[in-house]
């Protein structure tokens, strides 16, 4: 027969290895919406740019974004930085649990 503290020792152990799978999942299911968003972000720029086309280096540099054609860039940018704030404090709140 086990003891107490054997059985208590096993109990511990398996509620770890359940932990330890949901957080597979969970970073798992993280890894996916980032794809998913990744891809969703290069449709938008794409879309709202006019385009991969430039994506040439055609000597096009950051100044290039003061011109009339610049909304998709920074469209993206703030749609990209407001995801990245939300998983952030997501992923924050979760882990302080």
């Amino acid at each position: 027969m086990r003891t107490t503290e054997e059985r208590i020792e096993q109990l511990h152990r398996r509620a770890h290895e359940i932990k330890r799978e949901s957080d597979k999942r969970a970073v798992r299911g993280w890894g996916g919406v980032s794809a998913a968003l990744f891809v969703v972000l290069l449709v938008v720029t794409a879309n709202l740019t006019g385009g991969m086309e430039l994506a040439d280096g055609s000597g096009l540099t950051g100044s290039s974004l003061l011109g009339e054609s610049a909304g998709g860039y920074v469209l993206a940018a703030v749609i990209a930085f407001f995801v990245g704030a939300i998983i952030t404090a997501v992923i924050y709140k979760r882990r302080r649990r």
